[in-house]
């Protein structure tokens, strides 16, 4: 219990810091996200468990902590970068640093808690602190992106409290660990679950608020947008989907129908995409996709858990190596049309290479652990129906070619005549550093025998 606290006050300290300081809150931020994202890794290193009266930690939610805690680390060192370039901001850059550091905490909140109502709660606050951190810039697309995104995602989560009433009502507590439904209140539950919490995780046809918001957002909170806050809306939706299916398959079969046409819809949208953050912002809701099918299908075969969230550790810190690569290359060529930006591998030092290895990663290309993932999902799928392995199968391999396509038009060509410090360009290269390390490591349990495909 002691460790758990520091996951929750060093955010805290993080967050007050910067209103009474802001110099002291830009030097100090990236320190604290230093030490939440080790703790957290040392607890899911020693296989940290906790189930109290109002936390439940299992390695799943751990995976997550671990996941918002780094990418907070890195998103903070990004924005060492990203507020010198601000020139008309909405707000003073204190409450940037206050705010990005709220986010990581209603997230990692929202992972550990186990009363159903709490997480909604949590879920609900990163729309309000991730919505001001949208308008940062004070730009009027920001503000209309952010607006979108409030309207849509409140509406979701209206959705998800609806959920969260009837699994009261039904069971008469909120402990995740407590619900047992009927299959009829299973299928009601989970379906209105699927549709609020999946407005949040930016699945089909409640995405459209991703574009819009990864469009406009800055890149250190677009790459925690994508990389924390949809896992840990897809968390809490597995927490639900647990409880529900016990008895039936259906949720298993509404869920897995959800994943794939999002999948599918996101593949087909990414090939027609001129901008490079909503491109990006589509190859997110496609990952989703693929992880809520996954899943779906663990109803099936309980152990693709593993790989489920072994892909969403993969494509956090490969996506988020995207956004950041993204914000460097918009603001360094002044486009932010992916047209408007060719010859990485020349023009810059590190970017153009963690952009290609990030693109593969994401795409599910080997050694990436996406490919294990990938692997096991196309496997258990083909041991319930041709079709479905076919679906899925041809989903991956459509954004694999659209994500692929894009990035190579924007890394080869003619040199641009840019220039980005070198600490800049580490960032992201060290975030794809740190997706290839966890792959490879997928790849030693897999040769051991700790991980089947």
């Amino acid at each position: 219990m002691d460790q758990v606290i520091y996951l929750l006050v060093l955010p805290s300290i993080a967050v007050l810091i910067p209103l009474a300081s802001q110099r002291l809150g830009r030097v100090l931020t990236p320190g604290l996200a230093f030490v939440t994202a080790a703790a957290s890794t040392e607890m899911l290193v020693r296989g940290y468990t906790s189930s109290t009266a109002n936390l439940y930690i299992d390695t799943y939610s751990l995976v997550i902590v671990n996941v918002v805690a780094w990418i907070y680390l890195f998103a903070s060192l990004a924005s060492l970068y990203y507020v010198e370039n601000v020139r008309k901001p909405f707000f003073k850059p204190r409450y940037y640093w206050s705010l990005l550091s709220l986010f990581a905490l209603t997230m990692i909140f929202t992972a550990i808690v186990s009363n159903l109502g709490w997480m909604w709660i949590g879920l609900e606050a990163t729309t309000v602190v991730s919505a001001l951190l949208i308008i940062t810039d004070g730009k009027k697309r920001n503000v209309e992106g952010a607006w979108r995104y409030m309207i849509i995602a409140s509406a979701g989560l209206g959705i998800a409290f609806l959920a969260v009433i009837l699994a009261y009502s039904s069971t008469g507590t909120l402990d995740v660990r407590r619900l047992t439904f009927t299959p009829r209140e299973g299928i009601l539950v989970s379906l209105l679950a699927l549709i609020g919490f999946g407005t949040k995780i930016g699945l089909f046809p409640m995405h459209s608020w991703l574009p819009d918001a990864h469009g406009s957002a800055p890149s250190p909170v677009s790459a925690m947008l994508s990389g924390t806050l949809l896992p840990t809306a897809l968390l809490v939706y597995y927490r639900i989907f647990s409880a529900s299916g016990g008895l039936s398959d259906v949720p298993a079969r509404i869920t897995l129908l959800v994943g794939v046409t999002t999948l599918m819809v996101a593949a087909v949208l990414m090939a027609s995409q001129r901008f490079i953050k909503r491109l990006l912002a589509y190859s997110s809701m496609d990952m989703m996709g693929v992880a809520t099918t996954g899943i779906a299908l663990s109803y099936y075969h309980p152990a693709l858990l593993r790989l489920v969230f072994l892909l969403i550790a993969v494509h956090a810190f490969s996506k988020g190596a995207l956004f950041i690569s993204a914000g460097s290359m918009v603001r360094a060529y002044e486009s932010h049309e992916i047209d408007g930006i060719t010859g990485l591998l020349h023009s810059t030092r590190l970017t153009g290479h963690s952009f290609v290895l990030s693109a593969l990663s994401v795409t599910g290309t080997p050694p990436f652990g996406t490919f294990i993932a990938e692997l096991g999902i196309i496997g258990v799928a083909l041991s319930i129906s041709y079709w479905w392995a076919f679906f899925i199968g041809m989903g991956l391999l459509l954004s694999f070619l659209a994500l692929n396509w894009h990035s190579a038009r924007m890394v080869f060509g003619e040199s641009g005549k840019v220039r980005l410090p070198l600490g800049e360009e580490a960032i992201p290269f060290a975030m794809t550093l740190v997706a290839l390390g966890i792959s490879l490591y997928a790849w030693y349990l897999v040769v051991t025998g700790g991980l089947v495909i």
